[in-house]
């Protein structure tokens, strides 16, 4: 797969194709993360590691698209911080964005954060991926991959 990387004008945004196995990572770690993080403010009572995890994927998981048969399109929040850029990472089969801040001389980079993962019932085609400002919110248009040129 072809990685490609785009930066939207004025939107600080850029789109990366990245891959799947690549995605399920992320997904799964920021998964186990936000469970960790539930177990903990419940004061680490053992017990309830399903419903901590379930609680993680229904907060991280979005399914937040317009039911067109044709192209996916969602809403991401994005603050317009000049110090902070998102990171649109896509494959045919999800989408997670991520937020990464401008470092500060002495300041470690602990990587961008996931700001949030959209996982996709169908195939979309990531070179036609489209990202456009919408007040706080960046709108990502994506359309499906045409199933006649699909190999």
């Amino acid at each position: 797969m072809e990685r490609q990387a785009r930066k939207c004008r004025n939107n600080w945004v850029i789109a990366v194709e990245s891959g799947n196995q690549q995605h399920q990572e992320i997904i799964l770690s920021t998964i186990a993360k936000r469970a960790y993080q539930l177990f903990e403010r419940r004061g680490r009572v053992h017990g309830f590691d399903l419903e901590d995890w379930i609680s993680a994927e229904q907060e991280l998981l979005q399914d937040d698209f317009s039911r067109d048969t044709s192209q996916f399109d969602c809403f991401i929040e994005s603050p317009r911080n000049p110090e902070m850029t998102t990171i649109l990472s896509v494959t045919t089969h999800s989408m997670i964005a991520f937020r990464s801040h401008a470092l500060h001389a002495g300041e470690i980079d602990l990587g961008p954060d996931v700001a949030s993962v959209h996982v996709l019932p169908d195939e979309i085609d990531t070179t036609q991926v489209e990202v456009n400002r919408v007040g706080w919110l960046l709108h990502v248009h994506a359309p499906k991959k045409n199933r006649s040129n699909a190999s």
